[in-house]
């Protein structure tokens, strides 16, 4: 699973269905969409408890498309990670919360939430991590208002707006 997953990370982190056939292509995508949620609360539990789930409705665990730069509790995770590993951060949180600013449990923790993961997978897909894959279905976006039935695959574009242009026929020749 770790070596996909950096596989996955070392081609960029691609979600997309090329071949069309509903799933994305990559299994490292199946294995951090099962793992994401089960790491997230690894990752807060140890300090914030019962009001985990609270944190969770006031900021998603996820951004929205996943992967983007502006949401989500890997921003948080990543700086307490990188100060309990005693890498350069700047200000601080004024609480460690992985392991509850032991490296030994947070290490433990992560590694259980990977594991319930790939449990969680191998129950579901099979025994084989190079076989799973993530539903593309969930990843279309969605065009509103509502009159709009068009969707589209999703693309990993880091910006703050899309755009759609839609094109019904050719240029003229000239």
């Amino acid at each position: 699973m770790l070596a996909l997953l950096d596989s996955w990370h070392a081609n960029g982190g691609s979600r997309l269905d090329k071949n069309l056939d509903g799933k994305i292509d990559d299994p490292g995508a199946a294995i951090m969409d099962a793992a994401w949620t089960k790491l997230a609360d690894a990752w807060a539990a140890p300090v914030l408890g019962s009001l985990t789930d609270q944190f969770a409705s006031i900021v998603s665990p996820f951004d929205t498309p996943p992967g983007g730069q502006y949401g989500g509790w890997h921003i948080y995770m990543d700086k307490d990670l990188r100060t309990l590993l005693g890498r350069p951060v700047t200000d601080k949180f004024s609480v460690a919360y992985c392991g509850n600013g032991n490296l030994a449990a947070c290490r433990s923790a992560l590694w259980g939430a990977i594991k319930a993961a790939g449990d969680q997978l191998a129950s579901t897909q099979g025994p084989d991590p190079a076989g799973w894959r993530a539903d593309a279905t969930a990843e279309r976006i969605t065009f509103t208002p509502g009159l709009l039935s068009y969707t589209m695959r999703y693309t990993n574009r880091p910006s703050g707006y899309q755009q759609l242009i839609t094109f019904d026929g050719h240029r003229p020749a000239r």
